[in-house]
């Protein structure tokens, strides 16, 4: 039980129970952002999220953009950029012109980013085991169905009869009409 159960949406008086889920699943991903960030400090691993999260790309995907490291950490540009600048200059890290884009790097992980990474994930995984410890095997999986089909739900269907489209998301946030 929450220290707080008004922090979880309590205080949330809703017609319908599926309005708090948005609710839920941000505080969800806010928390779970919090504690990986204080385990890590706690056993001495000194990377943020948004830094666990690019090597942790980094290794599943090398060569990949810093914009896309961003959108794929849930951070903005600047804070990635700031966190890949804190990667390189510990060594972590390398940097090279990327093939297709004469305005971006290509980023590729160093042996001892290879080896901080490895750290990082064994201090993840505990938060991630404290986090289920109360499901079985069988909600894990049905768990994690249900939030791929959620996502996949708002990429692929219309919304109000239009297709999303991120292109025009982006335009509009700059400015542009759309």
């Amino acid at each position: 039980m929450p220290k707080n159960p008004e922090s979880f949406g309590d205080w949330l008086k809703l017609e319908k129970p599926e309005h708090i889920l948005g609710f839920l699943l941000k505080s969800l991903q806010h928390t779970l952002r919090q504690t990986i960030d204080e385990a890590l400090r706690k056993q001495g691993v000194e990377l943020s999220f948004a830094q666990f999260a690019a090597l942790f790309n980094l290794h599943s995907d090398p060569g990949v953009t810093g914009a896309r490291l961003a959108r794929r950490a849930f951070v903005s540009a600047q804070t990635m950029n700031s966190a890949l600048r804190a990667l390189e200059r510990d060594g972590y890290i390398e940097r090279r012109p990327h093939p297709l884009s004469r305005r971006a790097d290509s980023w590729s992980l160093t042996e001892a980013g290879l080896a901080e990474l490895k750290r990082a994930r064994q201090v993840g995984s505990t938060v991630f085991e404290r986090m289920l410890a109360e499901f079985n095997a069988k909600e894990v999986t049905a768990f994690e169905d249900y939030l791929r089909r959620c996502i996949a739900a708002l990429d692929d269907e219309p919304m109000n009869g239009v297709h999303h489209d991120p292109r025009a998301e982006r335009r509009w946030r700059r400015g542009a009409a759309v």
